[in-house]
């Protein structure tokens, strides 16, 4: 695989027609986050105040069941969970207790049990557990509403009650005392950054965020600063927190991300006055637009662990007539040769393409090659390949060649008139199966995070093309193989498998770049899969 390197620039204009949004303004109500499919969106209000918090929830027979932090910020506790025994440990000032994930009975440190009525779960990487936790280890009243999903926490001790004829409620003596932020403190979890703002009392805000330059601002009104530094956060996502002045008596906060993340949700909590910024750092979203009849562009923006990773996705549909997939080779006349993908679609005049097998330096190519129903390059030490029948069936199989010259499977003699080799295997009978090792692949393509191009068959017999951008930080961090098979079983294939990838990996849609090449070029390749569609 030639990996030669380039300087230049891109520009990515249908990408940018369909992100078009550069500023949003958010406010303090409730914002809906898509989580997996048992998982669901719930307000939580506390103490009936207008401030709403958007928390993720599992509806567990008659219990709702939500996630562990939450449990912890409510009590203003510690949590940490051990996922090698499977224990929640909270810890209060007054004790603490222990839970265990699948076990209705959990215990104070004191000794004393409880039961829940359904046991704590973990999901999509999250513990959860019995709202009803709340109402033993807090002094609080807790009722939820499924038909609006809608929970509400009530303090006891925050209204007069008869059994405490002690307690008093004063009213506010001067509303026009200006707010003070006294202190900015972050944490890390793992699915979000979460940014807390100590108040002696609640301010009118306003929240922006901003896509470019990526960051969010803070603006709150009749509010003193203290004498507060930046607070550097050092995570993949989220850089610093500032303070500056927004005119007199106002305060601003600016939270800087590295790269653009998804809705920030905000709200306020008491006793101490605090609001609270949840900055997600995992995320999926996910865009389709209609190219032509029957092809589908889809983009996936998602949040990891590692950075943010952009993947361009072609699904095809190879039962409509109007549309044809074909191989071609870059060199002169249909030989071997370097060109890169966009000049192989624009002469063609294809719809779009990707690129495909592994190559020499001179544009030899590493693996199977099939056009127009001619052997054009010998497979190479049984690796995978893709073939394309007549017919438009899609074939995903590890192909060599016999003393005899003769492939085996013999694809020629099964109607196969286009086909590409690459490897290794990624998906078989819709599970993961990576084949690096019984197809001889070195480290550089086997292991590590990098750029990759991949092609899948879905179980309805959709073709899937895949291009992951990588080894841009801020932008796309890549993907291992594995990690690849992971997305290929998301987008619905059943079989799938690893094209030539690095700096190789290009996808083009009527004649734009919709990746981001690692080279910061475009780079000549042997060869493409070429997608055509006629117009009617």
């Amino acid at each position: 695989m030639k990996r030669p390197y380039y300087m230049g620039t891109y520009i990515n204009v249908i990408v940018c027609a369909i992100f078009f949004l550069t500023a949003i303004t958010c406010s303090a109500g409730w914002v809906e986050i898509t989580e997996g499919s048992t998982i669901r969106q719930v307000k939580l209000i506390l103490d009936d105040r207008t401030s709403i918090l958007p928390v993720s929830a599992i509806i567990k027979g008659s219990c709702l069941m939500v996630p562990a932090t939450l449990v912890a910020d409510i009590l203003d506790s510690s949590m940490q969970y051990d996922p090698s025994t499977e224990c929640l440990t909270y810890s209060l000032p007054s004790g603490g207790f222990e839970v265990l994930l699948y076990r209705k009975e959990w215990t104070f440190f004191s000794g004393e049990r409880h039961a829940f009525s359904e046991s704590p779960i973990f999901d999509s990487g999250i513990p959860f557990v019995p709202l009803e936790l709340l109402e033993v280890t807090g002094d609080y009243r807790v009722s939820w509403d499924p038909k609006i999903m809608e929970i509400r926490l009530e303090r006891p001790d925050k209204a007069v009650r008869p059994d405490r004829p002690e307690i008093e409620i004063y009213p506010d003596k001067s509303k026009d005392e200006p707010g003070v932020l006294t202190q900015i403190r972050h944490g890390v979890h793992f699915d979000k950054v979460r940014v807390v703002l100590h108040f002696t009392k609640e301010v009118p805000f306003k929240v922006i965020q901003m896509k470019t330059p990526p960051r969010v601002v803070l603006e709150f009104e009749n509010t003193q600063v203290e004498d507060l530094p930046d607070c550097l956060i050092n995570h993949i996502a989220v850089n610093k927190t500032r303070v500056s002045g927004a005119g007199p008596g106002n305060a601003r906060v600016v939270m800087d991300f590295n790269y653009a993340l998804p809705d920030v949700t905000t709200f306020w909590l008491q006793d101490p006055v605090r609001f609270v910024v949840d900055i997600p750092t995992i995320y999926s979203q996910k865009s389709a637009l209609t190219i032509a009849r029957g092809i589908r562009y889809i983009t996936l923006n998602n949040g990891t662990a590692n950075g943010p990773l952009i993947v361009d996705v072609l699904e095809i549909e190879m039962s409509d007539d109007n549309i044809t997939v074909k191989t071609a080779l870059a060199g002169p006349d249909g030989g071997f040769g370097l060109a890169p993908v966009s000049k192989l679609v624009s002469d063609s005049k294809a719809i779009a393409g990707i690129n495909g097998v592994f190559y020499a330096s001179d544009g030899t190519p590493l693996g199977l090659i099939i056009v127009d129903g001619y052997l054009k390059s010998r497979p190479l030490m049984n690796r995978t390949a893709m073939g394309i029948t007549r017919g438009g069936n899609i074939l995903i199989d590890n192909v060599s060649m016999d003393e005899s010259g003769n492939l085996v499977p013999n694809w020629l003699e099964q109607g196969v008139i286009y086909a590409v080799g690459g490897g290794p295997r990624l998906v078989k009978g819709g599970r993961i199966n990576v084949t690096s090792i019984e197809e001889r692949f070195k480290a550089d393509i086997a292991c590590g995070r990098a750029p990759r191009t991949a092609v899948g068959v879905t179980h309805d017999g959709k073709l899937l093309l895949v291009s992951v951008t990588g080894r841009q930080a801020y932008h796309s961090v890549g993907v291992t193989l594995e990690e690849l098979a992971g997305i290929m079983i998301e987008l619905g294939a059943k079989d799938a498998m690893n094209f030539d990838g690095g700096g190789s990996s290009t996808m083009v849609v009527r004649d734009f770049i919709m990746n981001t090449p690692s080279d910061g070029k475009e780079r000549k390749v042997a060869d493409a899969i070429l997608v055509f569609a006629s117009e009617r």
